[in-house]
């Protein structure tokens, strides 16, 4: 068992949510207007977004339109826009979020039919309609869970079952600020039901998993940072942030594993955004060809099936569509039920009690990994 830090205690649950109307002032590109932009996202995507900021500019609709920028963990960025952080377009890593922001009267309930109201796309569209890879509104990127390592891969990782073996030293974010971190171990959790293995199982295999954690710096980007300067020999990571890092000419190697969990993270105008018309440009870009193989050229899988068939021989493929799990087949709620029933701070049992509990699962496994609350 490995000595660490305390992990993922007060983990928040998500509330209920309320509703605000969501209207328009245009559909259309605002024409050189010059005004700014605050845009808000998770640590990992930042340096997209400077990318996709120039190339707007550079487009009549972007001409002397500026942003202003925050990133980092998406926990602490989500709860900075709630406590007053300007916002016009916020990128979070994982749903949850975005319900925090809606609880808050921040973007409206139905933020994810922007997508097509905005945006343009209709996930609804299937055969040679089908204008999205997966039909989940609100996405702006795709990408996967995958494993970085040391140069030649010298333990030889290629499977989850390898990340479980004596000697391996996990370099993975902290839940409590990240969501690359929970994407991470809902990862190693849906790669055995992706083996046929039973809930317990899956279970029994993260408890191995974090066991052999070593380090959980507060965001994605502090995790690669850590593991670039020497801890641990295996970082758990998005897809897009280990292409990113290879390409800056880091010293590591990425490892795609047999089975993962698909990671799709949201985008959204909220108020104040929608009555920015250089906000409502900017969003309408994200989704266009154009925008959509910007992120393609930096590793993300985009959700444009257009796009995506262009660029998808750069990307790691899989043995079959099960082999990537996604949240809505691990619950069929979404993260609202997987959120609690992983990260929730408080261990609950079901009635009658039984080998593991109903909520908090993780909570209660860390417990066996010598950390506490």
């Amino acid at each position: 068992m490995q000595s660490r830090p305390s992990l993922w205690c007060r983990l928040a649950v998500i509330g209920t949510v309320a509703a605000i109307p969501l209207t328009f002032l245009s559909l259309e590109p605002a024409q050189a207007s010059g005004t700014n932009v605050n845009v808000v996202g998770y640590s990992v995507v930042g340096p997209a977004f400077k990318a996709l900021e120039s190339d707007f500019q550079a487009t009549p609709a972007g001409a002397n339109v500026t942003f202003t920028n925050s990133f980092g963990a998406s926990d602490t960025e989500a709860n900075a826009v709630v406590n007053g952080l300007p916002a016009d377009v916020v990128n979070f890593s994982y749903e949850p979020n975005m319900a925090t922001l809606v609880t808050h009267l921040i973007i409206p309930k139905t933020w994810y039919n922007q997508e097509r109201g905005v945006g343009g796309v209709n996930v609804n569209l299937v055969g040679k309609k089908q204008e999205t890879v997966y039909r989940t509104p609100g996405i702006l990127t795709d990408s996967v869970v995958v494993f970085a390592v040391r140069p030649g891969n010298p333990l030889g990782i290629t499977n989850w079952g390898d990340l479980v073996k004596s000697g391996v030293q996990i370099v993975t974010p902290n839940p409590v600020t990240s969501g690359s971190a929970r994407w991470n171990l809902v990862a190693g959790y849906a790669a055995q039901i992706a083996l046929k293995r039973t809930p317990t199982e899956a279970y029994e295999y993260l408890k191995q998993l974090i066991s052999n954690t070593i380090a959980q710096p507060t965001s994605g980007s502090a995790a690669l940072a850590a593991f670039v300067a020497g801890t641990g020999n295996v970082l758990l990571d998005y897809e897009d942030d280990v292409v990113a890092a290879i390409a800056a000419g880091d010293k590591i190697q990425l490892v795609t594993p047999p089975e993962t969990v698909l990671i799709q993270n949201p985008v959204a105008l909220t108020n104040t955004g929608i009555t920015n018309p250089s906000a409502v440009a900017f969003y309408k870009y994200l989704f266009s060809t154009a925008g959509q193989t910007v992120l393609a050229g930096l590793g993300y899988r985009s959700v444009l099936k257009s796009v995506w068939d262009k660029t998808s021989k750069s990307f790691g493929s899989f043995r079959n569509a099960t082999a990537v799990q996604t949240v809505a087949q691990l619950s069929p709620q979404g993260w609202s039920t997987l959120n609690p029933d992983f990260f929730n701070p408080q261990i609950i049992y079901p009635a009658g009690g039984a080998t593991y509990p109903e909520y908090g699962i993780v909570t209660y496994l860390e417990k066996f990994a010598g950390s506490t609350s």
